[in-house]
């Protein structure tokens, strides 16, 4: 069966990058080492900043010392959650 792209101008470049690796190629081979999730290497930090009686209760949520999201925890069992975008 001939390529689609056969005889459209398409060839096969010798020149190629041989650093580039497509990642359908890569899945094939096997892989011993995992690979690291960032989240994983740095975990989530949480650091309640207000608790008093008969109100809700506040944390932050930060990574690497920077505040990703608030946490407040409702009376009523709810949770809001705001995310601090940068």
């Amino acid at each position: 069966m001939e390529s689609y792209l056969k005889g459209r101008g398409f060839k096969d470049d010798l020149n190629r990058d041989s650093t580039f690796e497509s990642l359908l190629d890569s899945s094939k081979k096997s892989s011993d080492t995992p690979h690291p999730n960032p989240i994983e290497a740095n975990p989530p930090q949480k650091e309640v900043i207000y608790d008093a009686e008969n109100c809700p209760k506040v944390e932050v949520v930060s990574v690497d010392g920077k505040p990703t999201s608030i946490v407040i925890h409702l009376q009523d069992g709810r949770l809001l959650e705001i995310d601090c975008v940068y």
